[in-house]
This record gives C-alpha cells, sequence and structure tokens, in this order.
C-alpha cells in the first residue's frame, strides 16, 4: 500500500508540473481545446491561471503532427508578452504540418507561456483533422487549359491551400468553396491523347484522389510548315499529342471543308489534300469541338519541269517529271491529258517521276501536256510531238512460211504488233522505230497477198503483194532403208522446227526430227509395208509429194 500511494503522489505532482513552472511564484497555464475548423485551420484555445512573478517574455501555442511537442520541436504560435489571466484564443488557418499520411491526420498542441525563468506548458491535447472528399469531375473529358469542376466537400478552403495535380502535373485552381473546387487542366502531363490519368485534390496538407479518372485529350495548338506541295505533310505541336495511329480516331484535320488523311506515325501529321486551291485554313475537331489553327496553309503549285521524249507516236510511253510534288499512299496520284483530250492516272515510276500513255486514237500533231492535282491544273509551254504510224515495205518479197520478214515504217521499238498476211495473224516485234521482224506463218497457201500491220487504232495495208512460196523437195538419201533408219531430205521452203513438219510413207506418218529451211530428218517408221512408197511432205500447213519412191526393207 505504501508503495502505490507514492506512485499517486509522484503522479500528482507531475500533474501540476504541467500546468505551473515550479513552486515559487512561476506562471500558470492550461490547454482548454484544440478544434479543427478545416483541414488547414485549427482553434486553440488556452486559459492563464496565474502569471507568476516574473516578466513573461512569450505564450501561444505550439502544434505539430506528432506528440513529441517542447520548445524545439513543433511548430510556434506566438502571443506576444503582453499577458493577462484568464482565456486566450487564437485560430492558424495555414498550419504547417508537412506531408500527412494516412485518412485521419492529427495535430498535437499545447498552451505554453515563458519567462525569464523558463516555460511552463499546458496538456497535450489533439485533434483528427477532417479530410477533403471528391465526388465527381465536370467534364471528366478535355484537354489542358479547359476549366473542369470538382465536386465534394472541402470545408471552405482559401485557394492558396488548394492544389489539383493532374497526372502529378499541377494544375491552376481558379476558385474554390465548400462543395466545388474549378481547376485549368495544365500543360506538361506526361500522357497521351486518349489516356486516362487519376485527379488529386490537396487542401493544406491532406489529400485525396477523385473517384474518377479524368480523359486528356489532345490540345492542337499550331502546325507548320506553313506553306508546301500537295500531298506534303504537315506535322502539329501542343499538348498530350497522340504517338500512333491508336489514338487518331477521334481527331478529325480539315483544310477548309476538305477532311485530311492522318499519317500514321510517332508524330501527329496530315497530309495536305490534293482537292484544295491556292490557301486553306487548318482546323481540328476533337472529341465534337472544332478549333481553327493560327495561319493558313498555302500551296505551292507542282510544276512540270521535263518530259521524253518529246515525240512519240500514239500508244508509246510518255515520262514526265514534276516538281513542288509530294506523292504519298493516301492521295493517289496526278492525272494527265495531252491538249482536250481525256485525262487519265499515272503510272508511277520514283517519287516525282510518272508515266501516260499517248492514247491510241490520237492524231499526228502537237499537243500541249496539262497535269491535275486535285483543283489545281498547270500547263506545259513545250509541246509533245505525236507522229503517225507508217508501214513504208517489206523484205524479202517472197518466202515459204517460217521466213523471216522485215517490215519498214514507224514503230516503238521493243513494242510488240500484229501483221498479218493476208488474213492470217503473226506476231512481230519492233526491232528499231523503223523495223518489225516477224516470219511467214504456218498455214497460208502459196500465193500472192496483202501485208497489213495493226498499230494503236487502225491497221495499216503496207504497199506491194508478198508472194508465198510452198516448199519443193530436190532430193532425199537413202532411197531404200530398214525401219529407224534416219531418212534426209533435201529441198525449200521448209518450215523451220520439228513442231510444223510431218514426212507421210504412204499412208504412215512420221514426225520430223528437225527441220531447217533447206533440210529435214526423220526417222523410218516401224509399222510400214515392205516395198515402195511415196513421200509426201507436209511442212507449215503446205503439202509437198518428193519425186520417186521409197523402199521399205528388212
Amino acid at each position: 500500500m505504501k508503495k502505490i500511494f507514492l506512485f499517486v503522489i509522484a503522479a500528482g505532482l507531475m500533474t501540476l508540473n504541467s500546468c505551473k513552472k515550479d513552486d515559487l511564484g512561476g506562471p500558470e497555464i492550461q490547454t482548454l481545446s484544440v478544434i479543427a475548423a478545416s483541414p488547414t485551420t485549427v482553434i486553440f484555445t488556452g486559459n492563464i491561471l496565474n502569471k507568476g512573478k516574473q516578466q513573461i517574455l512569450d505564450y501561444g501555442f505550439i502544434y505539430s503532427p506528432n506528440p513529441n511537442i517542447d520548445e524545439s520541436n513543433g511548430t510556434k504560435v506566438s502571443l506576444g508578452n503582453n499577458v493577462s489571466t484568464g482565456q486566450f484564443t487564437t485560430t492558424v488557418d495555414n498550419l504547417k504540418l508537412g506531408p500527412l499520411y494516412g485518412y485521419n491526420p492529427i495535430v498535437y498542441a499545447r498552451a505554453y507561456i515563458r519567462d525569464e525563468k523558463g516555460t511552463a506548458f499546458g496538456a497535450l491535447l489533439n485533434v483528427n483533422l477532417p479530410v477533403p472528399s471528391s465526388s465527381s469531375i465536370s467534364p471528366n473529358t478535355g484537354k489542358s487549359g479547359d476549366i473542369v469542376k470538382i465536386s465534394g466537400k472541402f470545408y471552405s478552403p482559401a485557394l492558396k491551400d488548394v492544389h489539383v495535380t493532374f497526372g502529378g502535373t499541377e494544375g491552376t485552381v481558379i476558385a474554390a468553396s465548400d462543395s466545388e473546387i474549378s481547376v485549368a487542366v495544365p500543360s506538361g502531363i506526361n500522357a497521351r491523347h486518349g489516356n486516362q490519368i487519376s485527379v488529386t485534390v490537396s487542401v493544406g496538407s491532406s489529400s485525396v484522389q477523385a473517384n474518377t479518372y479524368f480523359t486528356i485529350f489532345a490540345n492542337i495548338k499550331d502546325f507548320s510548315p506553313k506553306s508546301g506541295a500537295i500531298s506534303s505533310f504537315i506535322t502539329f505541336t501542343g499538348d498530350n499529342l497522340p504517338t500512333d495511329y491508336y489514338y487518331n480516331g477521334d481527331i478529325v484535320v480539315k483544310f477548309n471543308e476538305i477532311t485530311a488523311n492522318i499519317n500514321y506515325n510517332n508524330t501527329l501529321q496530315a497530309i495536305v489534300p490534293s482537292s484544295i486551291k491556292e490557301k486553306a485554313t487548318v482546323s481540328i475537331t476533337i472529341n465534337g469541338k472544332k478549333t481553327v489553327l493560327p495561319g493558313e496553309f498555302s500551296i505551292v503549285l507542282p510544276e512540270i519541269t521535263s518530259f521524253s521524249p518529246e515525240s512519240a507516236l500514239p500508244g508509246g510511253v510518255v515520262n514526265v517529271n514534276i516538281a513542288n510534288f509530294a506523292s504519298n499512299y493516301y492521295d493517289g496520284y496526278p492525272q494527265l491529258k495531252f491538249g482536250n483530250g481525256d485525262y487519265q492516272y499515272a503510272n508511277s515510276t520514283t517519287g516525282t517521276g510518272f508515266s501516260y500513255v499517248i492514247p491510241a486514237n490520237t492524231e499526228a500533231g502537237d499537243y500541249a501536256l496539262t497535269m491535275k492535282f486535285g483543283l489545281n491544273e498547270v500547263t506545259t509551254a513545250k509541246k509533245l510531238k505525236v507522229l503517225a504510224y507508217e508501214v513504208t515495205g517489206f523484205s524479202p518479197e517472197q518466202g515459204a512460211p517460217g521466213k523471216e520478214i522485215n517490215i519498214s515504217g514507224s514503230f516503238i521499238k521493243d513494242v510488240g504488233y500484229t501483221v498479218y498476211f493476208g488474213t492470217v495473224a503473226v506476231g512481230a516485234v519492233a526491232t528499231s522505230a523503223t523495223n518489225l521482224r516477224t516470219t511467214v506463218p504456218a498455214g497460208i497457201n502459196a500465193g500472192k497477198l496483202k501485208i497489213s500491220v495493226d498499230v494503236p487504232g487502225k491497221k495499216i495495208v503496207s504497199p506491194g503483194e508478198f508472194d508465198i512460196k510452198g516448199p519443193t523437195v530436190t532430193s532425199f538419201s537413202p532411197a531404200s532403208a530398214i525401219a529407224g533408219t534416219i531418212l534426209t531430205i533435201k529441198g525449200t521452203g521448209f518450215y523451220p522446227g520439228d513442231y510444223w513438219t510431218t514426212v507421210k510413207f504412204g499412208t504412215i506418218v512420221a514426225q520430223a526430227i528437225s527441220v531447217t529451211e533447206n533440210t529435214i530428218t526423220v526417222a523410218v517408221p516401224s509399222n510400214l509395208n515392205l516395198g515402195a512408197m511415196k513421200l509426201t511432205i507436209v511442212t507449215g500447213g503446205q503439202s509437198v509429194i518428193a519425186d520417186g519412191n521409197f523402199t521399205a526393207t528388212n
């Protein structure tokens, strides 16, 4: 019992020391209350019981986010040295607590009074600061510079105590009340167009994250260059631009009222449409909101720098080189017309080179070339000379099927044509601009006929007639042989190549082994009846019977 009593006495002495400095006439002070008015404001109330006998130097409160409070620890709120006994109250509306962690931040405080001999403290009290809450963001989508409103419970804070961050980047708070905070979405948010980001509201040292995410949109502010060729690229600058095509779907770029294609790249770009003329305003529509960007885009008109050849036949190809044009996949190719003809699309040969076919029905003459780029047209001052096809003759003037023939005239080198011997067609190739090479086709009877050439748009008949010669046999050997023996037949007008030549031994047909214009080799068939028989040569569709008989032996 004695030990317990002593503990109570000691405890009572400790309590007494918390209220008065010493027993020699020191000051006495009490901490009466600590009341939280908001996350940044606390009302402190104390009571001076006795000023003591010494001169008072200072009194007030010390507060801290932890209970370890003394002369050296905590934030001091001094009320001066003009002291009178009784209650005193002060309001601190800009608490300096540092970062607070957890959902129930606590402020510890105690009153103090200091004289020449030392400092007396009141009891240590604490209070839980109210934590702000957020219920919604309106709108929950937008771009940098937009004003959004955050609803919730914020305890009517001072504007300077409110901070709002979007994905870690602080915005500019415009207004704050008990239930609503207005803030401008900041620039520099580390997010791409279409990303969702968190929004955090801090009132003093207390923070709360909004219960919904904010979707950031691109804020496209300008473009460059301000002039360029059709189908070239312009590049956009601004905040939170998309970095790839996955985020491009809801961005619409227009030149005047013409929608442009967006280039799928790591930089947001658009392709200058070919259907604009001279100048155009550039606008961006995101989420239904249209923004006209500064300045205008000026078209640098394309220019035909050269074409070749400078003269050509109908059906020929003209290669055209142009400047101030950026060919790309999205906007197609320019069109071209010869004189007043119809426009035709190009075949690209290089990035700035295109090829066009002169229409087959183009008459001989000089033609300006006009290229069309959307609504823009450019015409050459220099003109293309379109020539006329001609067929002036052929040589030799006679020959059997299979004979090589050269036809003279005006043609396109290396181009294929169709040549008619009478009504029988055969292919031909222009070995030069003045010569066609072909062969007399098979299946034509001996006699004279006309040669004509199909050229684009018409058929030209050559002057003169070609004399088709039939085959002749001058000899064959051996005159008699057993089956399998190689027989050699000599003569003229044979169709070269074994496919077109057969030899009849009486009524038995054998395919030739080899054929030149003057020689045929063939193997004696094994199914011949022994004895003498006629040899009939069928070559190139014509037939000839050899003089004399061949005798099959065993």
